[in-house]
């Protein structure tokens, strides 16, 4: 689930820098996640365009519009759909199993030795029930300052339970950014409800981040991401870009396979 809510949170980054028209590309550096992304973004609607590593070839589109998510693999000339409401589903079944797996885990580490006990807890990282996992959010605005890809920016920290686990430099300085923030309050309500225990917070925390992220890092189970926008510019891009291919065959998604998946455990 570490790639689901490392999607949900780069969705979340990408979806709050809506524009009349931008294209950015971003360079992702991490254990579970290499690459570079092409970003394209018109008001309710947003594309990626990723290169290298485990998505090489994978196109993403998000339809605010119609409420979709379309992961496109252009080798194999596949698509796969997901609604908000299927994703919204699976996450909150998916959570539900997760916090009563670790409210299991938490009872037998009771019965560990307190060495033993520690290690299990820092391989955790904090995301047993009861402890940071469930704080609240803290978004700070720190006097530190630097220049990325060309632009000023302020450095966020955000924390949960007084542990920092992610940080932001914002510039205010981007074009249009401000006229599309609608699109993005639209999505961040949404993402609210569908990201559960993945990334909990983690959308109410860009609601107080002001500006667009030119890099971000972010910590979750102890896997570092680090995103950082390597160039960005005003473009208009039409609509018919924000479309499936034609000829492209429909698949079953991933989202599919392991709703089924969950439905079959609890039989």
């Amino acid at each position: 689930m570490k790639r689901t809510a490392i999607l949900l949170t780069s969705l979340c980054i990408a979806a709050s820098a809506l524009a009349q028209g931008l294209y950015w590309q971003t360079k992702t550096e991490g254990s579970v996640a290499e690459g570079t992304t092409e970003n394209y973004a018109i008001p309710k609607m947003f594309k990626t365009v990723s290169t290298g590593g485990a998505n090489d070839g994978t196109v993403m589109i998000l339809r605010l519009d119609k409420k979709v998510i379309w992961s496109i693999d252009q080798k194999k000339k596949t698509y796969s759909e997901v609604t908000f409401d299927e994703m919204e589903a699976m996450l909150q079944k998916a959570g539900g199993k997760m916090d009563a797996a670790m409210e299991k885990m938490k009872k037998e580490m009771a019965d560990m030795p307190k060495e033993q006990r520690e290690m299990m807890m820092k391989m955790m990282g904090g995301n047993m029930p009861g402890t940071d996992a469930d704080a609240a959010i803290d978004v700070k605005r720190t006097a530190e300052k630097k220049r990325i890809s060309g632009y000023d920016c302020a450095k966020y920290v955000v924390r949960r339970g007084g542990s920092e686990f992610m940080s932001l430099w914002v510039t205010k300085d981007v074009k249009g950014f401000d006229n599309m923030m609608a699109d993005w309050k639209e999505f961040a309500k949404r993402m609210s409800a569908m990201s559960a225990r993945f990334g909990k917070g983690i959308t109410d925390a860009y609601k107080d981040i002001d500006g667009f992220p030119m890099q971000t890092t972010m910590t979750m189970m102890n896997t570092t991401v680090t995103n950082t926008v390597t160039k960005i510019e005003q473009r208009a891009t039409s609509a018919k870009e924000f479309e499936v291919p034609a000829g492209y065959t429909k698949v079953k998604s991933d989202l599919e396979d392991a709703m089924k998946k969950m439905e079959s455990d609890e039989d």
